[in-house]
C-alpha cells in the first residue's frame, strides 16, 4: 500500500496536478471563509450587478484573444510559441480599446437592453478587465507549456487573496456593488503582475524572437481557433450568462443576485479544480500527440476518478443545500442555495466534461464542438423562456439545468468516441 502511494506521488502528472489543486484550494478556502463575511456585508441587488458584471465580462473576454492562448501548448517550437503569447497579448489590447469605443457612446442603451440602471457606471470598466483577463489567461497557457505550475499556483493564489480582501474592505467602507466588482479588477491586476514579473525575469531576451511576420504566418496556421472556438466560447459563455440577464430582466436584480451568489459559491470551487485538471491534461495530452500516442486510457481513468471523488460531496449538496447555505451565510440566503441545489445536475456534468474540452482541439474538430454548444444556446434559451412564460424562476432554472446537463452528457459521449477512434492529428493538418 506504502509502495503504490509513494509511486502515485512520485508520478509527474499527479504532482503537477497536486502543486496546482493545492494552490486552488487555499485559494478557494479563503475565498469562503471571506463570503461568509461578505454574505453580512452586501445585499442581494448588490450581488445582482455583481453577476451582471461578471457575465458581461465572460462575453466580452472570449473576444479578447481570438482564443489563440488556447494554440501556444501547441506548437513544438518554443519561438513560435512565444510568437503566439505575443499575438494573444496584441489582440487583447486592440479588442479592449474596441470595447471602449462601443461603451462610450451605447452605455445608457446597454444599462436600458439589461434592465438595470446600476450597471451603467460600472460598464466602463469591462475594457480594463477584459484586457487583464486576456493577458492573464494567455501568461497562464505559455506557463502551462513551460510546466511552470507552482507559477499558475501562485497567480491563483496572489488573484484570489487580493480580490478576496479588497471586497472585504471596501464592503466596509463603500455602500453598494463598488467592493464587489473594483475587487474583482484588482485581483485580475494583481494575477497578470505575478505573471508579467516572473516571466519578464525568465524569457525577457526573446521578446526580440517576437515579429509581425511570424505572427502573421502563425495567426493564418491557427486559424481555426478564432474560427471556431471564438464562436464556440462566445456561444457557451452567452449562453451561461442567459440566467443572470433573464433574471434580471424580467424578475427583479434581487433574484439574480440570489442566483450569482448560489451559483459562484457552486461553480467555483468546481472551475477551478476542473481547470487545474484541464492545464496539467492538455499539456500531457499534447506531449502524447507529439509522439502519435492514444490518450484513451488517461480519459477513461481520469473520468472514473472524478466520479468516485465528485459523487458522494453532490450527492449531499442535493440533499441539503439550501440549510448549509442558511447555516453558513444567514437565513436570506436560503434562497440562493435552492437555486445552487437546481443547478446540481449541469455543474457535476461540467466537473467530468471540462477538463476534457480540449479534445475536440487535438482532433480538428472545433467545428462539431461549436454546432453542440450552439445545440445547448438553444435548449438553454428556450428552458429559461419557459420559466419567464410561467412566471416561475424554479421551473426555467430546473429546465436549464436538466438540458444542460443532457446536452454536456452527449459531448462527454462525442469525446469518449473520438479518443476511441485514433491518436490526436498532428498540428500541421487543417481544416
Amino acid at each position: 500500500m506504502i509502495s503504490a502511494l509513494r509511486n502515485i506521488w512520485q508520478s509527474e502528472f499527479f504532482r503537477n496536478v497536486a502543486t496546482l489543486i493545492s494552490g486552488t484550494t487555499l485559494a478557494q478556502a479563503f475565498s469562503v471563509l471571506i463570503y461568509i463575511l461578505l454574505s453580512r456585508i452586501y445585499t442581494e441587488e448588490d450581488f445582482g450587478v455583481f453577476g451582471l458584471y461578471m457575465n458581461i465580462l465572460n462575453i466580452t473576454v472570449i473576444f479578447s484573444t481570438a482564443k489563440y492562448e488556447l494554440a501556444i501548448l501547441l506548437p513544438k517550437s518554443e519561438r513560435e510559441s512565444i510568437n503566439l503569447l505575443g499575438l494573444s497579448g496584441m489582440i487583447s489590447v486592440l479588442v479592449s480599446l474596441l470595447l471602449l469605443v462601443i461603451v462610450i457612446p451605447m452605455n445608457d442603451q446597454i444599462s436600458r437592453w439589461l434592465g438595470s440602471e446600476q450597471i451603467s457606471r460600472w460598464l466602463y470598466f469591462i475594457p480594463l478587465s477584459t484586457l487583464m483577463v486576456g493577458w492573464f489567461t494567455s501568461f497562464r497557457n505559455f506557463s502551462n507549456r513551460q510546466k511552470r505550475y507552482k507559477l499558475i499556483a501562485g497567480a491563483n493564489i496572489g488573484q484570489s487573496i487580493s480580490n478576496s480582501l479588497l471586497k472585504l474592505g471596501l464592503g466596509l467602507l463603500i455602500a453598494g456593488a463598488a467592493g464587489l466588482i473594483f475587487g474583482v479588477i484588482f485581483g485580475q491586476v494583481v494575477g497578470f503582475l505575478i505573471f508579467f514579473m516572473v516571466h519578464w525575469r525568465i524569457n525577457g531576451s526573446k521578446v526580440n524572437w517576437m515579429s509581425w511576420s511570424e505572427m502573421k504566418r502563425l495567426g493564418l496556421k491557427y486559424s481555426l481557433f478564432p474560427r471556431y472556438n471564438m464562436w464556440q466560447g462566445l456561444i457557451n459563455n452567452f449562453s451561461g450568462a442567459f440566467p443572470v440577464f433573464i433574471l434580471s430582466s424580467y424578475f427583479s436584480t434581487a433574484t439574480a443576485g440570489l442566483y450569482t451568489f448560489g451559483y459562484m459559491i457552486l461553480y467555483r470551487p468546481v472551475n477551478l479544480m476542473a481547470n487545474a485538471f484541464y492545464q496539467v491534461m492538455f499539456q500531457r495530452f499534447v506531449e502524447k500527440k507529439h509522439i502519435n500516442s492514444s490518450i484513451r486510457p488517461d480519459v477513461l481513468l481520469f473520468l472514473k476518478r472524478s466520479i468516485q471523488v465528485l459523487a458522494l460531496p453532490f450527492i449531499v449538496a442535493a440533499i441539503g443545500f439550501p440549510e448549509i447555505f442558511g447555516f453558513i451565510f444567514g437565513d436570506k440566503w436560503i434562497e440562493a442555495g435552492r437555486y445552487a441545489q437546481i443547478l446540481l445536475p449541469w455543474i457535476f456534468m461540467t466537473s467530468l466534461v471540462m477538463p476534457l474540452s480540449f479534445i475536440p482541439d487535438l482532433y480538428k474538430k472545433q467545428r462539431v464542438a461549436m454546432i453542440i454548444d450552439g445545440v445547448k444556446l438553444v435548449g438553454r434559451l428556450t428552458g429559461l423562456a419557459v420559466g419567464v412564460i410561467m412566471e416561475n424562476v424554479y421551473i426555467g432554472l430546473a429546465l436549464y439545468s436538466g438540458l444542460s446537463a443532457l446536452i454536456i452528457g452527449y459531448s462527454l459521449f462525442w469525446y469518449l468516441q473520438l479518443v476511441k477512434e485514433n491518436p490526436p492529428v498532428d498540428e500541421q493538418d487543417q481544416l
